[in-house]
């Protein structure tokens, strides 16, 4: 048994059962074909031989391996799944057990029940200990980034474990995960009326992204989902080789898609959304993107109804107004402001259906899906064409017509017939109507006649343009007094926003000198003047007026110093996005910045009477997504530089990486040079 090797055997275990199944089918017939199989844990002689034939060696550092992952699926004609996981995991190290002293298994009662069906210890001597699933305590799941939506989770405390010893359990879950939309209340079909609110928001369908690759290392992953016969699955496979079959009995078809020997995925600072760069497949039985939108049109427009009193804020806040440029964003920023961001328990359904907008309106907070439903109504009030729209923030969105959302935006029909995307959600604090963090975002509308999937374009460092002007003066005892005038556009335009947004004064004051430390941990901040963080119609601008002690070396004649500019950005993330990029020798993933971005430096350094600055030498590098330059000119006393740098894309390929390292490296170098005058 374990010659052929533990992965090739689960291979052959499950093409067996699914060969038995076949066989059955025409007796059994459809209905019976339908029903959930169980798997059932190992023999407690097989487990052992598992645990002692696997071989750890390729995975060096792991706690913990997982032997397999197993995850069979039923899919009924309704859509409902009945799900059934069964995992194996051996431990490696001390951490591994302390890790799996208790195990957490999440689910959202409004949408999946999930039940334990079998957990054991397998000890490395050969015995084993069954551990009572009813023991588990169902309990509150922690909330995620203000969303109190009433999950739940049971967590099971387990016996203590050792390196050696595995760990096997199987989980029965039915129903899908949270979804943005739901059948409207009462709707009725063929399923059970306990099984009702387990049907996917789309009915009769079923879809599914599956990534093999994770935090731990495995032998082997397999994933086998069972539809009707007469419910065809269209899938495609992302980010490396994932092997795969398709079979059929009478009843069903049948996909199995396994991997074997996976190592762990390998975290790295800046890198892309898990479904970007590990092997996953991508699944749907609906047939196309303008399917998925029309259904998506159909299932939420009730929830756009105006009323009075939104009609009259609609007023309020547009009838001064002249043009729809100023109208639109000035509905943008009012839903942005003024809807708060929580995910409040309002009822049935909460979680994967959007509320109404005079609820929203009401109670003046919501999620992205309510906020940009708040958005849809107000424009609707207004007199624009407009329509909800799915999209995913930070990550892909695949060709084939799966559930790969996790945000809601809104789209305004203009006239020729295009849309204007804007995002309310992540329009606080920020003056683009839609946010420069989300270039390259994919997208699709809800519309009556569909639409397909479409992208948002790549934004330019200069819609992300940060300018810095620099006036700074040397005394004759070496202290350094100064200004920095900043504006900002984009992204950088909601950084300087946010400075006073989200602070109180004492907290700007104490962020602003967080800045100035990277001239001197001298530095003191003499004043600051912030333009109005509420006035969204200008870019925002920050004067800071500074001053260091000691700043300069001074000798007999001669005095050394440094640019307080380039001190300022050149190393300063929060200022210079490229000075955010990681600085490793080599990279396994692509490095991801969300958004590329310019920033220019005009400085001039005066000097006291009669002395006479030196002319730096010029510098730049440029490789293909990010370059530098400093050109400088002397003038008696005064010392003038104009610097830019520039980040060119949002995702740094692999290829790409060392280049734009090399930049942001050389900068941070030359920021550190000497600069000399004399008498």
């Amino acid at each position: 048994m374990i010659k052929i090797g533990l992965a090739r055997l689960i291979i052959v275990l499950v093409a067996s059962t699914l060969a038995a199944f076949m066989l059955a089918a025409p007796v059994l017939g459809a209905a019976a074909a339908a029903a959930p199989r169980a798997p059932t844990l190992l023999d407690p002689e097989e487990a052992v031989e598992t645990l002692a034939g696997a071989d750890a060696s390729p995975y060096e550092g792991a706690d913990r391996l997982v032997l397999f992952d197993r995850t069979e699926i039923d899919v009924e004609e309704t859509g409902l799944s009945h799900v059934y996981h069964h995992r194996f995991v051996k431990v490696l190290e001390p951490d591994g057990a302390l890790a799996l002293r208790a195990k957490r298994f999440d689910f959202d009662p409004a949408s999946n029940m999930i039940e334990i069906v079998a957990v054991r210890l397998h000890r490395e001597d050969s015995t084993f200990v069954d551990v009572d699933p009813s023991a588990a305590v169902d309990v509150t799941a922690p909330a995620d980034y203000g969303i109190f939506w009433g999950g739940r989770m049971l967590l099971l405390s387990l016996p203590p474990l050792k390196p050696g010893d595995g760990l096997e359990f199987i989980t029965y879950k039915k129903g899908f995960q949270i979804a943005y939309l739901n059948e409207e209340e009462g709707a009725v079909g063929d399923a059970g009326a306990d099984d009702e609110r387990y049907i996917p928001p789309m009915r009769g369908h079923f879809y599914d992204v599956v990534t093999f690759q994770g935090s731990l290392p495995m032998l082997e992953k397999t994933y086998v989902v069972r539809v009707p016969r007469d419910k065809l699955l269209q899938y495609s496979q992302y980010n490396g080789e994932v092997m795969s079959s398709l079979t059929f009995n009478d009843a069903q078809l049948i996909y199995t898609f396994w991997k074997e020997d996976i190592p762990a995925v390998e975290r790295e600072p800046r890198m892309p959304d898990l479904q970007d760069v590990v092997p996953k497949v991508v699944m749907a039985t609906v047939p196309s993107w303008p399917e998925k939108s029309r259904w998506f049109f159909e299932t939420n427009e009730w929830v756009f109804a105006s009323n009075p009193d939104i009609d009259e804020m609609v007023e309020d806040i547009t009838g001064d107004l002249r043009t729809d440029e100023e109208k639109i964003a000035a509905l943008v920023h009012w839903v942005a402001q003024n809807i708060r961001y929580s995910g409040l328990s309002m009822g049935e359904g909460e979680g994967y259906t959007i509320h109404p907008s005079d609820m929203t309106f009401s109670d003046r907070c919501g999620v992205c899906k309510d906020i940009a439903g708040m958005l849809v109504t107000m424009l609707r009030s207004a007199g624009y064409n407009t329509f909800a729209a799915m999209t995913m923030a930070g990550a892909r969105v695949e060709e084939v017509p799966a559930d790969q959302f996790n945000h809601c935006v809104v789209a305004l029909r203009q006239e020729d017939g295009e849309y204007l995307m804007l995002d309310p959600t992540w329009a606080p604090w920020n003056n683009p109507v839609w946010s420069r963090w989300e270039g390259e975002q994919h997208y699709v509308i809800g519309s009556p006649g569909g639409e397909e999937l479409r992208a948002i374009p790549a934004f330019t460092p200069d819609e992300n343009l940060m300018t810095v002007e620099s006036e700074a003066r040397i005394l004759e005892d070496g202290t350094l007094e100064g200004t920095f005038a900043m504006e900002g556009q984009g992204i950088s335009d909601g950084r300087l926003r946010g400075i006073k947004a989200y602070r109180t004064k004492a907290g700007v004051e104490r962020y602003i000198e967080g800045w100035l430390g990277h001239l001197s941990d001298r530095a003191e901040l003499v004043s600051y003047t912030l333009s109005d963080h509420r006035d969204f119609t200008r870019n925002t601008t920050l004067r800071v007026e500074y001053r260091v002690p000691r700043f300069v070396e001074v000798f007999d004649g001669e005095m050394v110093f440094q640019s307080p500019g380039l001190l300022l950005v050149a190393d300063n993330g929060s200022i210079l996005r490229l000075a955010g990029l990681p600085d490793t020798e080599e990279r396994k993933h692509p490095a991801f910045m969300w958004a590329p971005q310019r920033v220019t430096l005009d400085e001039t350094i005066s000097l006291p009477r009669d002395f006479e600055v030196e002319s730096p030498e010029d510098w730049s590098k440029e490789e293909s997504l990010a370059s530098a330059s400093l050109t400088w000119e002397a003038t008696g006393r005064r010392l003038s530089l104009d610097a830019e740098a520039s980040l060119g894309s949002r995702l740094i390929p692999i290829d790409d990486f060392a280049g734009a390292r090399d930049v942001a490296s050389e900068l941070k170098e030359e920021a550190k040079n000497k600069l000399f005058a004399a008498r």
